[in-house]
């Protein structure tokens, strides 16, 4: 009789590219190249030529999430480690080059005329991708087929990596300026691109546990050391029955943290912004992938950043993804990557882009796509939505970061949904500037007046009590913050009461609740019957 095991509820799986904590500017090629060339590099240099400067810099609270390496074993594995980028993502660093060099020829040399002339002197290894215009305003313009570079040796999927490891109560470090380059003794590698259908072995129930094995063994550097590990992140286990789309006539609503919520009702579930703790990871009570349904109809992220397109999260739950539903891309922007291009890779076999005032209708209910205004640094990406979700009568907002610049904004969206249940909006009002995300794609740099003013910021106590007023819902829940223990590797935020952007929720929450309606500042867990 065969043994059925599947992965632990416990053990994380960690997506890394070249090593470094996946996020969505490491997936899409371009950017990748980008970042590679002018962050990650760049923080290596930096740490080779002084290692105590970082680790002492990666201390301070004040400077958590700051470009500095947290590495204190040999330095020298840094070095060998810069050299090995060097050699690996040459393609890579070239194309860095080559999109610095083409917009500097059009700054240079694209003042009105034509522009065929010009395409000769970009490199041939982006030429074919790109398109050259003007705007309304005579200013160039490039326009990327991102498509193409998907399809060109620069999407190396060799670099993308899995690490398996138990979850603990200790804190997770800031992962996001330090390649993940020394494995821990109970952690194992595996080879295992991002589309790769053995995901879905990993975390799609019960399987064989010698054909499991076998197919494992492949990806590892070291077998002898690295299957026996392994064979302990497996247990015994049934054929998960979970339960499907929640309650037949009660609509649902669970907050799982951040931003990641839970709407089920008559057979359909909807999961906004995936980001799900393990058991073993916090203390704080909280739901795990465990308090998810077997199938979930729909998955809508909201904007590409890394606290809310979360690949950990993301590609554990491919096996049950009906839909992902992301925001339309504006087009080639170099900054808008393509969420569908970038899922579809990824495994994911069917990805919905939705615009603005779009809808998207299933039995029961409606999914309605509205502007996400703001939180991205002034740049132009549309590839982001606020949703709407109407299910079973009752109707819901999410807001996540938006920040719009009045709550009349909204008008169009206020008249398809005149009745609002519940509103999350998001408050971490006190975002980081534009460098900290964008710095590496900028082709001129800001100056230090510009970084401070062009924030990833959500709504301030003003604003959130604006919004509260303007769409009137029957609760509100202040949600997003980033203040769960177990989102501290990504976030870099410390959870406390002393923060501008928990005094500013605590106001709007005192202030609503005095109105005599209810308001809650989420934190860990939540569920709600509507």
């Amino acid at each position: 009789m065969k043994t059925l095991k599947s992965l632990a509820p416990n053990v994380r799986s960690v997506p890394l590219v070249n090593s470094w904590f996946a996020h969505p500017y490491l997936v899409s090629p371009l950017t990748f190249s980008l970042y590679t060339k002018h962050a990650h590099l760049a923080m290596l240099e930096s740490f080779i030529e002084d290692p105590a400067q970082h680790l002492e810099s990666a201390l301070i609270p004040e400077l958590l999430g700051g470009p500095f390496i947290n590495y204190a074993d040999d330095p020298a594995d840094m070095a060998r480690f810069r050299d090995r980028t060097l050699e690996r993502c040459a393609p890579q660093l070239r194309c860095a080059d080559a999109i610095g060099a083409m917009y500097q020829m059009l700054q240079n040399q694209a003042k009105g005329a034509g522009v065929p002339g010009l395409y000769a002197q970009i490199d041939p290894q982006i030429r074919n991708g790109v398109e050259l215009s003007y705007d309304l305003c005579k200013q160039p313009n490039v326009r990327f087929i991102e498509s193409v570079f998907y399809d060109s040796p620069l999407y190396d999927t060799s670099l993308q990596t899995c690490v398996l490891e138990k979850a603990t109560y200790e804190p997770r470090t800031f992962v996001l300026s330090t390649p993940q380059i020394k494995r821990r003794d109970s952690s194992v590698e595996l080879r295992l691109p991002f589309g790769d259908p053995l995901w879905n072995h990993l975390h799609g129930g019960a399987h064989d546990a010698a054909e499991l094995m076998e197919m494992l063994r492949p990806r590892v550097d070291d077998p002898a050391r690295d299957m026996p590990l392994l064979e302990t992140m497996f247990i015994e286990r049934r054929v998960a029955e979970g339960h499907r789309g929640g309650p037949a006539d009660t609509v649902r609503i669970r907050y799982l943290g951040h931003a990641c919520v839970l709407m089920e009702c008559g057979g359909v579930s909807i999961l906004i912004d995936p980001l799900i703790s393990y058991p073993d990871e916090s203390r704080i009570d909280h739901f795990t992938f465990d308090d998810l349904p077997e199938r979930l109809d729909y998955v809508l992220i909201t904007h590409p950043h890394q606290d809310h397109i979360v690949f950990e999260t993301l590609l554990r739950l491919r096996s049950k993804v009906d839909c992902v539903v992301v925001g339309r891309a504006g087009g080639g922007n170099l900054q808008d990557i393509s969420l569908k291009l970038m899922l579809l890779r990824c495994g994911f076999g069917r990805v919905v882009e939705l615009g603005e005032y779009e809808t998207l209708e299933f039995e029961g209910g409606r999914i309605i796509g509205a502007p996400f205004y703001g939180e991205h640094a002034d740049l132009d990406i549309r590839t982001k939505l606020a949703f709407g979700i109407e299910m079973q009568g009752a109707a819901c907002l999410f807001f996540a970061d938006s920040n719009p610049p009045a709550p009349e904004f909204y008008e169009p969206l206020k008249k398809m949904m005149p009745r609002i249940d519940c509103l999350f909006l998001g408050m971490e009002c006190v975002g980081a500037p534009a460098t900290w995300l964008y710095g590496p794609l900028l082709q001129k740099m800001l100056t230090r007046g510009e970084d401070q003013s062009r924030r990833l910021d959500g709504c301030d106590a003003a604003k959130a009590l604006k919004m509260q007023e303007y769409f009137d819902p029957k609760r509100l829940f202040i949600y997003a913050m980033g203040a769960e223990p177990w989102l501290t590797h990504i976030t870099s935020i410390m959870y406390s009461e002393e923060s501008t952007q928990f005094k500013e929720a605590r106001i709007v929450e005192k202030t609503v609740r005095g109105q005599g309606k209810q308001a809650d500042v989420l934190f860990g867990k939540m569920e709600l019957m509507l």
